[in-house]
């Protein structure tokens, strides 16, 4: 029986648009080419002003081989905010605003102020 998951190379990272490092071997085998090839490139087109227009369309193409198996191989890339679900929907600012002025008029006790504000601070 044959399984319908992706083998994924590349996660996603947690914030931001993208992929992080890969979390399976043939990823980072990918990944030492990579770096190999760009290193090994730069020994072969020495990027100096009068050799800088090779060097930059090696470095496009090897990017674009790279993000193209990223494509393939990693999770599907979007906009992450870490945990989606506890994202406060307020800034941090404003919520800590609020809960000094609900310490202010002695609505909450100090230990529930403390422990609302670290929480707050823990979710940023």
């Amino acid at each position: 029986m044959q399984s319908n998951e992706k083998n994924v190379w590349f996660p996603a990272k947690k914030y931001g648009w993208g992929w992080g490092l890969p979390c399976a071997w043939q990823g980072w085998v990918v990944f030492v080419v990579f770096v190999g090839m760009l290193w090994g490139g730069s020994f072969i087109f020495q990027p100096s002003s009068h050799h800088l227009g090779p060097w930059i369309t090696y470095c496009v193409l090897l990017a674009m081989v790279v993000l193209t198996i990223c494509f393939i191989k990693g999770e599907k890339p979007r906009w992450r905010w870490g945990d989606g679900e506890n994202r406060p929907s307020r800034p941090v600012a404003d919520r800590l605003t609020e809960l000094e002025e609900l310490r202010r008029q002695r609505l909450v006790s100090e230990s529930e102020y403390e422990a609302k504000r670290q929480q707050i601070l823990r979710e940023m």
